[in-house]
């Protein structure tokens, strides 16, 4: 229903877009792609739009209720804290309009609608339903029919069906210009992309498969390689970018898209680097090959389990055999290996654990560069590993309290498997040690010194802040 007490008018008015993902630049960065999508398909369509970075400028949250209508992406943690407390703050004002999407939005419509005094949100392929939202705003009309749109009604909350966008290639540029774009790049230090001008970009979106813990759309499409170059050069020309890094859910999941991406990187000899997120069964010899002449340098993927039957109950798609064919290519090709296990899933026994031990202990012995990492595994909501959680007993966790998953992490971990907590974190800290060993024997084991040290002083920090709450020692540089 459209809040009679605002008068939008695309003429006059500044649509905001807040931009808080919760990262430090000094920790970490991740250059906000999403939300210069979205500025630059609305700036293309004649809107007039302030992106407020939050990330990079604290300071300029209090201009936020200087706008008419507003933006918020929902994300689990900080910035979901903040975008509730936020919205609560403006609507305390009658003449606001508040618009909310995120993955947190796509998984939870009905509590954030139910929840919150946010007006609107928008899921799946959101740029061109806003823009639909934005003229019924202006002119009115019928809100059912404007996809990927929830909003209430004298009916109750309805929640349309996903928007989506099948030909990505009809999206602007983003707008990298409403951002300290300099700024990202130069924070920017992918571990992958090391000592270059580097940022992160999407070539696709959703993914085909049906992996029972994962929430993305199951509705795969990307751009053509002739769109994928033109971006690359232009990020190469204005910003002086030299590597990227594609954060696709599925890059390689069409095989002939790739092919003609790598022959026309090829071709045009951008010189530019690049690494991509990859299933398994895509890493094949031929097609690395071709990758690694168009200045791929790293290929990340999702192994999550050494045991087949666990990877079966997983729906992943993939056995071992093709896991270890892919290490194998990678090994090859001297590419390091990347990718992350999951400890804690259903019905998971010590058996299925010792294998996927195993199987780390055999990739750092062929690959002694790789980087591999775990999680104990957290049900995700709008998932069907949450749905069974759920069935198994476990409290279903509201919208608020996910905004406080880094801070009461426990409620959030609801193990399934037939493993102990004990016993899952064991395994883990053995994990971290393969790969403390396998990092020792590449430096000739002149790092063990140190990290014993470190080692000790994360000891005494631990009991230092036993005793204060705040007290820290200063570990040592460079280990």
């Amino acid at each position: 229903m459209r809040n009679e007490n605002v008068i939008f008018n695309k003429s006059e008015d500044t649509i905001c877009l807040v931009n808080n993902i919760g990262q430090r630049l000094d920790s970490w960065a991740y250059f906000p792609i999403g939300t210069a999508i979205i500025s630059g398909v609305l700036k293309k369509a004649g809107y007039e739009v302030k992106v407020l970075d939050i990330d990079l400028h604290p300071e300029l949250e209090s201009e936020i209720s200087n706008y008419k209508v507003i933006m918020f992406g929902m994300m689990v943690g900080k910035p979901l804290s903040f975008a509730l407390r936020k919205i609560e703050e403006i609507k305390s004002q009658d003449d606001k309009i508040i618009i909310v999407g995120g993955p947190m939005v796509m998984a939870m419509p009905h509590e954030i609608l139910n929840e919150t005094k946010a007006d609107y949100l928008v899921h799946g392929d959101v740029e061109r339903s806003l823009i639909e939202l934005l003229e019924y705003l202006e002119n009115g009309g019928i809100l059912d029919k404007i996809a990927g749109l929830g909003y209430r009604s004298k009916e109750g909350i309805k929640i349309n069906p996903p928007a989506m966008i099948r030909d990505l290639d009809s999206l602007p540029f983003p707008d990298l210009e409403s951002f300290d774009t300099e700024l990202y790049i130069k924070s920017i230090n992918n571990i992958d992309l090391p000592g270059t001008r580097s940022i992160n970009w999407y070539t696709s979106r959703g993914c085909d498969f049906d992996c029972q813990f994962c929430s993305h759309l199951r509705n795969w499409r990307g751009n053509s390689p002739a769109r994928m170059v033109e971006d690359l050069k232009y990020l190469k020309e204005k910003f002086g970018i030299e590597a990227v890094w594609f954060y696709d859910d599925n890059f390689m999941q069409n095989a002939k898209r790739i092919n003609e991406f790598c022959d026309l990187m090829i071709k045009e000899k951008t010189g530019i680097q690049w690494g991509c997120e990859a299933r398994v069964t895509s890493v094949k010899r031929d097609i690395v090959s071709k990758m690694k002449q168009a200045g791929c340098v790293g290929i990340r993927n999702g192994l999550e389990s050494g045991s087949d039957r666990v990877l079966k109950i997983m729906h992943k798609g993939a056995t071992l055999q093709d896991a270890k064919n892919a290490i194998e290519v990678l090994t090859e090709f001297d590419m390091p290996v990347k990718g992350a296990f999951i400890f804690g899933s259903p019905t998971e026994t010590i058996e299925d654990a010792k294998e996927t031990l195993n199987f780390i202990k055999w990739i750092y012995k062929i690959n002694p560069k790789a980087n591999l990492w775990t999680a104990f595994f957290v049900p995700r909501p709008a998932t069907p590993w949450y749905d069974l959680a759920i069935q198994k007993g476990m409290k279903e966790i509201k919208l608020y309290e996910w905004a406080d998953v880094y801070k009461h992490r426990r409620l959030f971990e609801f193990n399934m498997s037939d493993l102990s907590e004990k016993q899952i974190k064991n395994i883990m800290r053995r994990v971290r040690i393969y790969k403390f060993l396998a990092g020792s024997r590449r430096k000739n084991y002149l790092n063990v010194p140190g990290a014993l040290a470190n080692h000790m002083i994360r000891r005494l920090n631990s009991f230092v802040r036993s005793l204060t709450g705040n007290s820290q020692v200063q570990t040592l540089e460079g280990h």
